[in-house]
């Protein structure tokens, strides 16, 4: 399966996860999602035709901005649509979880966040891992890398 069909799958399996959420800030999150199929095919019609990498790459991109986006809505949502985020890539797309993992342990290891890309995805962390009962001993390292960020 193509790096292209992965993410639509993502984007399909996050939209039906989160299509039920009776607020309106998800359902600006939900609105772009749930017609990615017509957007990647109105993408190909486009002159210059961009390629199906070219796609997937803005895609991949959107996708690796949802958790930020995610922060805008109403804080008892944001478990909620950050696990469907989660679960939608686990099931479609494992292998951008691998690599936004070793970009999280290249933040720990320098014990440093350096961009705001760093930033939210340290922050996507944070809300994976909140209200997990045995996860304060992380939780409090990576309060104390978005602190410093903050701080700055």
């Amino acid at each position: 399966m193509s790096k292209l069909e992965k993410l639509c799958e993502a984007y399909e399996a996050f939209e039906r996860a989160i299509s039920d959420i009776p607020d309106v800030k998800v359902r600006k999150l939900c609105s772009p999602t749930g017609g990615i199929r017509k957007f990647v095919a109105d993408a190909r019609a486009r002159t210059p035709r961009p390629t199906p990498s070219q796609i997937a790459a803005g895609l991949e991109q959107g996708w690796r901005e949802t958790p930020s986006l995610i922060q805008g809505v109403e804080p008892r949502w944001r478990p909620v649509l950050t696990k469907a985020w989660h679960d939608a890539t686990l099931s479609a797309y494992p292998d951008f979880l691998a690599n936004e993992r070793q970009r999280l342990e290249k933040v720990l290891e320098r014990g440093k966040i350096r961009t705001e890309a760093e930033f939210y995805r340290i922050r996507h962390e944070v809300d994976l891992l909140e209200g997990e009962a045995d996860s304060t001993i992380e939780l409090n390292r990576l309060y104390a890398l978005i602190d410093a960020y903050e701080a700055r």
